[in-house]
């Protein structure tokens, strides 16, 4: 695999809802087991079998619990505790490489993921960054073809939208400058807040988009230029061949089908 240096942020602190709570155990998403080791055991070793060098920094939301599996990686690994939201987290994050590594580190590639991945390789990240290093961008998207998701994953129901390139569903794996983060948290707050709506999420852009977004015949490019005008930065959302980078476990249903795959 690979040695290079790069910054990641993984985000290991989200709850559940009640039902897959009570199917798995736990109400902690990142300490959900599949076929016996969590999902933040998973990660963190595909993390660092992809990236040997890499400052890893663990974000396990309101307490500690999962400390002791990212103890295990120090010192190249750490974590941190945040009692608010996804964007408080991200921005706590952020903070921590900055304590370490100053006001440049806003400027490197930094990796961002969720630890609810299950699904996903060594091979597929350092795929996300090379991609990403090849676009040239300041951040980047990978989203992943309808069709691909479904004939890997024919039971599964995702979120997508339609454009000119094709029905497309948004990977949980992001490539870019943690400027971008910081200089853009009230514009990041109403996206994710729009983020399971393709409609609200449109509305957050102009009007020729929404109404493009409605008629199905928006394009990647349009929403290149959208979010890039947005950020004031060089934004790219491309195509992934591979379906596990949107493949999350948020619901009862994905818990049963990761564990049906992974038994195989």
């Amino acid at each position: 695999m690979s040695s290079e240096d790069i910054n990641i942020l993984l985000l290991a602190g989200g709850g559940m809802p009640p039902d897959l709570a009570a199917a798995a155990g736990t109400h902690k998403r990142c300490l959900i087991e599949l076929q016996g080791r969590t999902l933040l055991e998973r990660v963190l070793s595909v993390v660092f079998e992809g990236f040997t060098d890499s400052r890893v920094v663990v974000n396990l939301g309101s307490d500690q619990n999962g400390a002791d599996l990212v103890s295990r990686y120090e010192p190249n690994a750490t974590h941190y505790c945040c009692t608010g939201g996804l964007l408080d987290a991200i921005m706590d994050g952020l903070d921590v490489f900055a304590r370490e590594a100053g006001d440049e580190f806003f400027d490197e590639g930094m990796l961002l993921l969720n630890v609810d991945l299950p699904l996903i390789t060594a091979q597929h990240l350092l795929d996300v960054v090379a991609l990403a290093r090849e676009l040239e961008a300041d951040g980047y998207w990978p989203v992943v073809e309808r069709q691909v998701v479904e004939q890997r994953f024919p039971t599964t129901k995702r979120t997508y939208v339609r454009t000119r390139q094709g029905t497309f569903t948004g990977g949980n794996v992001f490539l870019l400058k943690p400027r971008l983060l910081r200089d853009n948290r009230k514009l990041l707050e109403k996206v994710y807040r729009s983020r399971k709506n393709p409609l609200a999420l449109a509305s957050v852009f102009s009007s020729r988009t929404l109404m493009r977004v409605l008629a199905g015949t928006v394009s990647l490019p349009d929403l290149e230029r959208e979010f890039s005008q947005r950020f004031d930065a060089h934004l790219r959302i491309a195509p992934f061949p591979h379906p596990e980078v949107a493949m999350d476990l948020d619901k009862l249903s994905d818990y049963e089908l990761f564990n049906s795959l992974l038994a195989d």
